[in-house]
C-alpha cells in the first residue's frame, strides 16, 4: 500500500457515485463496492458501522466472527444513514469507504458494501435481495447494539420489524464495554425477547479490544495524542498523511467536493495529492487555492484554469 492510494480520484469518485446512488427514501438496497468480486451465496458476515475511523477492534471483530462461525466472507458495511449519528463528521464517507476497501484488500476474505437504510431489519431485506435465498446471513454487532435493535422507539411496529429481521438473519453479538455473555443472556431471557433468543450468538473479544472505540480515538487524534497500536497500519498512515480529524483535513474534503463537479477533467488532469499539499502551504499558491476552496461561487472554467495554473509549475505525479 502506497500513500498515493489515499489520493486516487478515480476511486474516490467511484465511491461517491455509489453513495449518491443509494436513495434513503427508496426500497432497501445494498451494493458491493468492488463490482469485480462475485461473492458466492455462502455464510456471509455483515459488519455494519460508522467506521469513523476503522479500528483494530473492527478488524479483530470481523476475524473472530469469521473464525468462530465459519463465515466464508465478511462485508464491512457503510450506510447512507447511521442511526443516532445522522450528521457526517470526521472522515468523509468516501474516505471511510476507501480505507475499508484497503483493509479488505489486505485481509483477502473481506469486502466493502454500502446500503441505503439505517435500521437492521431494512438492511436485512437489502442483503437478502442481493444474495438470494441460498445465503446464510449473519449481522456482526456489538452487544450494546442488541439493545438498540430491541428498542421499540426505533420502530413503528417493533414486532413486525424484528420478525422481518430474524427471519432473514442471525446476530453475532460481541462483548463490548460492560456487556458480556452473562448480561446478554439475561437481556435475551426477558419475556419480550425470548422468542429471538436462539437467533443471537455471543462472541467474546480480547479484553484490550472490547473497550476500544472510534469516538475515543477521534478525540485523542484531535488532541495530538498517540493512538499507536490501536489502528490498522493503513489507518495510521492515512491519519498521519492527511491530517484527518484536524483542521487541515477540511481542505481535502472541500477540494474533493469541487473536483467532483468536474470529475471527468479532474481524473485526467489533476494531481490530487499535490493540490492538497499546496492547500496547506503558507505560500501565494496556497492562499489562492484556499481562496478558491472557500469561495461561495466558482465556475467550472475558473476552477480548471486556476488548478491548471497552480499545478503547471510542478511535475505531475
Amino acid at each position: 500500500m502506497e500513500t498515493s492510494d489515499f489520493y486516487d480520484l478515480t476511486r474516490l469518485f467511484h465511491f461517491r457515485e455509489i453513495l449518491n446512488g443509494l436513495d434513503p427514501d427508496s426500497s432497501p438496497k445494498a451494493v458491493i463496492v468492488d463490482p469485480s468480486q462475485n461473492l458466492a451465496p455462502g455464510r456471509i458476515g455483515i459488519l455494519c458501522g460508522a467506521f469513523n475511523p476503522p479500528t483494530l477492534a473492527h478488524v479483530e471483530l470481523a476475524q473472530c466472527a469469521k473464525d468462530r462461525f465459519q463465515l466464508d466472507h465478511v462485508l464491512f458495511t457503510l450506510s447512507r444513514i447511521t442511526i443516532d449519528k445522522e450528521k457526517v463528521e470526521g472522515l468523509s464517507q468516501e474516505d471511510r469507504m476507501l480505507l475499508l476497501s484497503l483493509i479488505a484488500g489486505e485481509l483477502g476474505w473481506a469486502s466493502v458494501a454500502a446500503v441505503n437504510k439505517g435500521l437492521y431489519f431494512e438492511q436485512a431485506r437489502a442483503f437478502r435481495s442481493l444474495f438470494g435465498n441460498k445465503a446464510r446471513l449473519f449481522f456482526v454487532v456489538g452487544m450494546d447494539k442488541v439493545m438498540q435493535i430491541f428498542d421499540p422507539r426505533y420502530y413503528q411496529d417493533k414486532e413486525k420489524a424484528l420478525k422481518g429481521l430474524f427471519t432473514e438473519v442471525h446476530l453475532i453479538a460481541a462483548s463490548r464495554g460492560p456487556w458480556d455473555e452473562k448480561k446478554l443472556k439475561e437481556f435475551l431471557s426477558r419475556k419480550e425477547n425470548q422468542v429471538y433468543e436462539n437467533r443471537v450468538y455471543p462472541l467474546s473479544l480480547p479484553e484490550g479490544l472490547k473497550d476500544l472505540t472510534s469516538t475515543d480515538l477521534r478525540t485523542r487524534i484531535a488532541k495530538g495524542e498517540s493512538v499507536q497500536d490501536q489502528l490498522p497500519e493503513v489507518i495510521e498512515k492515512f491519519v498521519d498523511t492527511t491530517g484527518a480529524y484536524r483542521s487541515v483535513y477540511e481542505d481535502r474534503c472541500q477540494l474533493l467536493d469541487l473536483l467532483y463537479g468536474v470529475r471527468v477533467w479532474a481524473e485526467k488532469e489533476c494531481d490530487f495529492e499535490a493540490l492538497v499539499r499546496i492547500a496547506g502551504e503558507e505560500t501565494e499558491k496556497g492562499e489562492r487555492l484556499r481562496g478558491m476552496v472557500h469561495s461561495a461561487k466558482v465556475s467550472s472554467s475558473q476552477l480548471k484554469e486556476l488548478i491548471s495554473e497552480i499545478l503547471r509549475s510542478g511535475p505531475k505525479r
